[in-house]
């Protein structure tokens, strides 16, 4: 029988398991740590840093008791490294992530060193979106992205294509537009978002995919957004579906914890995490961050997790990077 903490999903090669899903308690509220750490996989000044930072208050609040949230910064391997410390903490709540969804879902299919599966995560609650697109240097002599692309034909694997790790959603919408496109691109893959974003302003990287809350002041052009439909703060820029590419990876993330909390205190993270997702703190900054605020409880987060591993799965599939 399938159940709350162990629903499954069976993927072309392999069973995905669901995340375990706090379960509903009585009584009294569970004590939590005096000091709950919340791990960030990118850096201090990042749009997930910046919104971790909004989030910690609120969510000391909604937890009560004398909690105190703390972030720490484990960035790099494109989150990988925090995801692991996550993994292997105590599941007692002491140490919970947030962060977007591939360090999770996709990463796991493509560095089979990891020490970690999406099986090893419990799903607390979701708590944002985020809307992906392509941009080039603002003195790139590409204007669109057909001039982009027949460039990169012309001479393949000659322009550099940028994202902020292996598994990352910028990763993947990269890749699957050379599919789409019949072009190659020189592969970079950062450990740092920031670096990133320096080199595209410097032009030494010649196009690169984030979320538009870090082009939104960049400076550098927009190409197209990565969606089914154009957003409206971003004017006339195309979506890949317009140009003759369904692509479409709508970024998301939230609040996670490694498997086996107590159900009581899953259940309390994830009523906390509910709460101060809802807090005018954190949508204030959402909105200056240009996020959005997306809430799921633990059900549904879990359920789009497990439906974007077997995404991924399928795509990296058919891009030959793990076993069919």
């Amino acid at each position: 029988m399938i159940t709350r903490r162990t629903l499954a999903l069976l993927a072309p090669a392999l069973l995905l398991p669901a995340l375990p899903l706090p379960a509903l308690a009585q009584g009294t509220p569970p004590a939590l740590p005096r000091t709950i750490t919340l791990i960030v996989p990118f850096g201090p000044g990042t749009v997930v840093d910046i919104m971790a930072r909004a989030y910690a208050e609120p969510l000391r609040q909604a937890l009560g008791g004398g909690t105190t949230v703390v972030v720490v910064n484990r960035e790099g391997a494109g989150g990988s490294i925090a995801a692991a410390a996550v993994a292997q903490a105590r599941p007692d709540g002491a140490t919970i992530g947030f962060g977007p969804s591939g360090m999770l879902t996709t990463q796991p299919f493509l560095v089979p060193s990891l020490t970690y599966r999406l099986d090893r995560f419990e799903a607390i609650c979701q708590t944002f979106e985020n809307v992906f697109a392509l941009a080039v240097p603002a003195r790139s002599p590409h204007r669109t992205l057909a001039e982009f692309l027949a460039a990169a034909r012309e001479k393949p694997e000659s322009l550099s294509f940028g994202h902020a790790g292996n598994g990352t959603v910028g990763h993947l919408i990269g890749r699957q537009l050379e599919i789409l496109s019949g072009t190659r691109f020189n592969d970079v893959a950062y450990r740092a978002g920031g670096q990133m974003m320096t080199d595209a302003q410097a032009g030494t990287v010649d196009m690169v995919a984030t979320t538009w809350a870090t082009l939104r002041d960049s400076g550098l052009r927009l190409l197209a957004v990565a969606a089914d439909a154009r957003d409206p703060t971003l004017g006339q820029v195309p979506t890949l579906a317009e140009l003759g590419f369904p692509v479409n990876w709508r970024g998301f993330g939230g609040l996670w914890a490694p498997v086996g909390l107590p159900q009581p205190v899953a259940q309390r993270l994830e009523a906390a995490c509910l709460e101060a997702t809802a807090s005018d703190t954190y949508r204030s900054v959402m909105a200056s961050a240009a996020q959005v605020v997306a809430p799921l409880d633990a059900r549904r987060f879990s359920d789009r997790l497990v439906a974007e591993q077997r995404e991924a799965q399928a795509l990296l599939g058919r891009l030959g990077l793990i076993a069919p």
